[in-house]
């Protein structure tokens, strides 16, 4: 960077505008300014970093290698500023505020929404917004400060800047209504499963993720899906009670299910165990409102699944 030419907030907005929406029009629209004025904006940036951030063509302006780096030290920046504001607010205000919460398909709906519900009864000036999405999805929205929480599987792969607090560890089980033939018959394997009708989440989720690779391993097609859904809901073992179709569980979260009845399976026929998280970004301000909401999704689980 140039000596003698400091960056000020605004040239950050400029270029995380442009970004956004590939161009310029769009971009000073957004902004409340004339295409003129943001295109002269943009240059200032660029000759106080001293190289080019954009590359312009007849398509719009795409972001070079050099403009990624600062991209990613703005957004930053930016989520900081945000964060002092944030934080600013809750001195001034004590616990009101707004908590944004994404959860997974995966996570049991239970805990989600009982901890919801606690909040809001503690907390009457306090408002929710929640989201869904897969655990990758959540991780992408936290570090971009779309949301403030998530409750998710364990990610599997690395996500740099988040922190990762693991609540629940459990086991899933086979479960079908009490009169399912199946359930009539001895020793049960897993590819007495394989023609029979299953409900699950998305193959984009976790879940659906580990039962196909169980299947697989043992040289056996995937489930034959009957319903896919995108969303949890103990309502749905209320959709499949009185049917033939199957699902998947958490086994000590029996009385969400009841009355559905486990299937009995061989141990290393279906071995998969959950693992849920609460996950948030690692150096961000992290408001009361926040840190009761993690307390209670943390005592939800010793309350109710010991």
């Amino acid at each position: 960077m140039k000596q003698g030419n400091p960056i000020d907030a605004k040239d950050f907005e400029y270029v995380l505008a442009v970004e956004t929406f590939g161009g310029i029009g769009r971009a000073a629209e957004s902004l409340g300014m004339t295409q003129p004025a943001l295109t002269k904006a943009i240059q200032r940036v660029e000759a106080k970093v001293g190289m080019p951030l954009f590359e312009r063509s007849t398509k719009g302006m795409n972001i070079t290698s050099e403009g990624l780096v600062f991209l990613q030290r703005a957004k930053r920046i930016r989520m900081e500023y945000e964060d002092a504001l944030k934080e600013m607010r809750a001195l001034r205000s004590g616990t009101s505020g707004i908590l944004r919460f994404g959860y997974s398909p995966s996570a049991p709906i239970a805990m989600v929404m009982g901890a919801c519900r606690q909040l809001i009864r503690e907390r009457p000036i306090a408002k929710l917004r929640l989201t869904t999405g897969i655990a990758r999805e959540l991780g992408d929205r936290l570090s971009n400060g779309d949301i403030d929480l998530a409750l998710s599987p364990v990610p599997e792969e690395a996500m740099p800047g988040l922190k990762i607090r693991c609540v629940l560890t459990d086991r899933l089980v086979v479960v079908a209504d009490p009169r399912n033939p199946l359930l009539q018959r001895p020793q049960l394997n897993l590819a007495d499963l394989v023609d029979q009708q299953w409900l699950l989440p998305g193959a984009q989720t976790w879940l659906r993720q580990q039962i196909d690779a169980s299947f697989l391993r043992q040289g056996l097609s995937p489930p034959s899906i009957r319903i896919e859904t995108d969303f949890g809901s103990s309502a749905l073992f209320d959709l499949i009670h009185g049917t033939d179709v199957i699902t998947i569980a958490a086994e000590r979260s029996r009385a969400s299910w009841a009355p559905l009845t486990a299937i009995s399976l061989p141990p290393e026929a279906l071995d998969i165990q959950r693992r849920i998280a609460i996950l948030h970004r690692d150096s961000a301000y992290v408001s009361p409102l926040a840190e009761r909401m993690i307390e209670v999704l943390e005592q939800w689980d010793r309350s109710h699944l010991q």
